[in-house]
């Protein structure tokens, strides 16, 4: 059975749900539907693990998910904060043997996964909606859950481009400029980071800043020197008939 969500929305419009927690809803109804078809499968294998991933969505303490590709993802619903005092050797880096110091390692390190991977959900949910309202031109709500989703990820450059495109869509050429920047932080070839950033030099008139974004663009990506090429010949058009055609968000 397919969920249209529309017709879920139109039901629940009138309620107090935030969008954010429509579209955590509408995620786990999907996630259920996925469940649901491998129930009715044919296949054995597929018939067992749906059976499985019934049985352990029941568990509040743990929520597991299916990929589009079929991939498990298992993810604590709540956090522990473990109140038992350390042992002498815990706390005393002298007095614990190598083979406890590494275990206490790895604990840390799969914690710290956890904690990524949730953020990362996070991230995902919230660009979901920003890409829906920049399709819509609600430029200042795409600002508002880009802003969210890059402060669960701060490591994508693709985040920080979307909110930049954003707000050069509202003519905010200088905060755009700040978020290619921190783009090309994560990745300094980053293309659509120097060529929109360029573009906002180009709109601010600091024309030594624009050469200067265009010439690390095509040293930096020389397969793609024809793209730029055409991208400022689009540009000087665009300078004298407005156009609105920044590099696409993803």
């Amino acid at each position: 059975m397919e969920v249209d969500e529309e017709s879920v929305k139109s039901v629940i419009r009138d309620s107090s749900a935030t969008e954010e927690e429509f579209q955590n809803f509408m995620h786990r109804v999907h996630q259920v539907e996925k469940i649901v078809k491998k129930l009715a499968s044919d296949n054995p294998q597929e018939q067992k693990l749906g059976t499985m991933l019934a049985d352990e969505i029941l568990d509040p303490k743990v929520t597991t998910e299916i990929s589009d590709v079929g991939e498990l993802k298992i993810k604590s619903s709540r956090t522990v904060i473990n109140k038992i005092p350390l042992t002498e050797q815990e706390s005393d880096p002298n007095k614990m043997s190598q083979e406890a110091f590494m275990k206490s390692v790895e604990k840390d390190a799969k914690q710290r996964a956890e904690d990524r991977k949730i953020r990362n959900e996070r991230a995902d949910t919230f660009k979901r909606i920003a890409n829906k309202a920049f399709k819509e031109q609600n430029y200042e709500k795409a600002i508002t859950y880009y802003t969210k989703a890059v402060e669960q990820k701060k490591d994508s450059a693709m985040l920080w481009n979307n909110r930049a495109l954003s707000y050069m869509k509202l003519g905010l050429y200088e905060k755009a400029l700040h978020d290619c920047d921190w783009a090309l932080k994560v990745n300094e070839y980053n293309i659509k980071a120097l060529l929109n950033g360029a573009k906002c030099y180009k709109f601010l008139r600091q024309y030594k800043k624009f050469d200067e974004f265009i010439h690390r663009a095509k040293e930096s990506n020389p397969d793609l020197i024809d793209f730029i090429d055409e991208f400022v010949e689009n540009l000087d058009n665009e300078i004298k008939v407005p156009l609105r055609q920044e590099v696409g968000y993803e």
